[in-house]
């Protein structure tokens, strides 16, 4: 019996649902995309001009001079 009674709501509520889920789903698949798209190929550090090997040179120098000071400052409380 409680079937029968969630019937018309279901009716009422799914052609809603229906319907904005179309509009999400062919919405996102139609989107427009830039012509300077950075997802259209594979970044690598070791590319040339890489932002991302750059910032791996940077954090490997901080870690290395922050390793430096901690031996430093250690050899200086002995």
């Amino acid at each position: 019996m409680i079937m029968y009674r969630a019937v018309p709501f279901l009716l009422i509520a799914a052609p809603p649902a229906i319907l904005l889920l179309a509009v999400l789903v062919l919405g996102g698949c139609t989107m427009a995309r830039t012509s300077d798209d950075t997802t259209a190929h594979a970044r690598f550090y070791s590319d040339p001009d890489s932002k991302a090997g750059q910032e791996l040179l940077r954090e490997l120098d901080r870690r290395a001079m922050r390793e430096e000071l901690r031996r430093v400052s250690e050899e200086a409380q002995r």
